[in-house]
């Protein structure tokens, strides 16, 4: 599936919404497992990325994907900035290169950060929740409820990565924070693509 510029702003603009309607939830995740401060983090990163999307009014999808990626990498600190803009920077680079499906730039900014975060899937990270939701997508079988399904399935992992790997047992029967956040990304996309609940 491919999408216009239009829909790519109006995509990504609908996940900082998204980030934004639920800063305290996300928060009250990672408290229990991190910092406590991924949703502040992450909002005040997609924020960004909202307001340079406006100002800069990008003319195609690999500005609309390198606008988001910097402006990311920018404001968010950690582990979760350096991973988006890689995700975004991914993406960007292949559309350049004349790469249009969705699936395929999904699939490759997922392959992206897993080289650049040594992860995987069973790692209690946002991995868990971009690959099976990646190749659902391309499988043309993604909706809101696997979506959620993604995202409820780290609560049972042990944390391998990240500060909540400290915790060891401990991590486990919480929720992978950026897995959820992550899981706003694709539930805008489900959206954009005008699919039903």
């Amino acid at each position: 599936m491919e999408l216009t510029v239009k829909q790519t702003v109006s995509w990504i603009t609908r996940w900082a919404d998204y980030i934004n309607q639920h800063v305290n939830e996300l928060n009250e995740l990672d408290t229990a497992i991190g910092d406590g401060d991924h949703g502040t983090n992450l909002n005040r990163g997609t924020q960004a990325v909202k307001q340079a999307l406006f100002e800069e009014k990008p003319k195609t999808i690999q500005m609309t994907y390198r606008t988001t990626a910097m402006s990311l990498v920018s404001t968010i600190g950690g582990a979760s900035g350096a991973l988006l803009g890689t995700a975004f920077l991914t993406m960007a680079r292949l559309t350049k290169e004349g790469e249009t499906k969705l699936e395929v730039l999904l699939s490759e900014a997922t392959k992206s950060m897993k080289k650049r975060g040594h992860s995987d899937v069973g790692m209690k990270t946002l991995i868990d929740l971009w690959e099976p939701a990646s190749k659902a997508l391309s499988q043309h079988r993604l909706t809101y409820y696997k979506v959620e399904e993604y995202v409820e399935n780290t609560k049972k992992m042990k944390a391998a990565k990240g500060r909540s790997s400290y915790l060891r047992e401990r991590s486990i029967g919480h929720i992978d924070p950026v897995a959820k956040s992550s899981s706003y990304l694709f539930v805008a996309l489900l959206e954009e693509l005008d699919q039903k609940y």
